[in-house]
């Protein structure tokens, strides 16, 4: 029986691997499409896709008639994931060109998972706010935050313009914050969540599911799930 032939993704993948393990220099020229698709046994279809793939991902960059180069390995950014500090604070303090983008603010339907961590009602107006961390001009992770609406009286206004959910938590009056339910877990994202921060192939990512108290009230005010692309962050637990 034959085996099955690689997909441009796994040739992705591979190749990736290869960079992070320094196989190739700065500037270096990368192997031909002939070569690798003789190396991979596939058409040269198959290695223009990954090539592109790696292109968008900043991997590599082309000259034409002259074909791919490496551009240079990208560094890790450390996060520390047991401090205080929101993530747009934590960027700032890195010095980096950091933006993030509100992309959806809704109303949801009645989840219980969700609705028994807030530990709200079933007639609870819970809003899902929804941000795409944006490093050097790149996806690096999604923030996905419940907010309760009966402790945010003008949420209904502001959901779609919040930008850092831990920041507006602390405008609206709530100063002693800390983190609870803390999980991490190493996971394949979903298609929404790979396509948004463009991940190849099948690469998993760093999830962290958390809720925000209050004190001394101990009312807990946010649900959040975070999704941190594994290629971007140096993890300080």
């Amino acid at each position: 029986m034959k085996s099955k032939p690689v997909t441009w993704e796994e040739i992705t993948d591979t190749l990736i691997k290869e960079i992070r393990q320094n196989q190739y220099g700065k500037d270096e020229k990368m192997p031909s499409e002939n070569d690798m698709a003789a190396r991979f046994g596939v058409s040269r279809t198959e290695i223009r896709r990954a090539y592109g793939r790696l292109k968008e991902l900043g991997y590599i960059y082309s000259m034409q008639g002259y074909g791919s180069f490496f551009s240079g390995k990208k560094e890790k950014l450390p996060l520390q994931m047991n401090d205080s500090l929101s993530f747009t604070e934590k960027m700032k303090n890195l010095d980096v060109l950091y933006e993030s983008k509100n992309i959806e603010a809704r109303i949801i339907k009645y989840n219980s998972l969700i609705y028994d961590m807030l530990e709200a009602p079933p007639d609870t107006v819970v809003y899902k706010i929804l941000r795409l961390r944006m490093i050097n001009g790149e996806p690096a992770a999604i923030h996905t935050s419940y907010l309760p609406q009966n402790y945010f009286p003008k949420l209904h206004q502001d959901a779609s313009k919040i930008i850092s959910v831990y920041e507006y938590i602390r405008s609206c009056g709530y100063e002693n914050l800390v983190s609870d339910k803390i999980q991490l877990s190493l996971s394949p994202p979903g298609r929404k969540e790979r396509d948004l921060l463009k991940i190849p192939g099948y690469e998993s990512c760093l999830v962290l599911s958390e809720i925000c108290i209050s004190r001394p009230s101990g009312t807990i005010l946010e649900v959040a799930r975070t999704v941190y692309r594994s290629d971007r962050f140096i993890f300080q637990l």
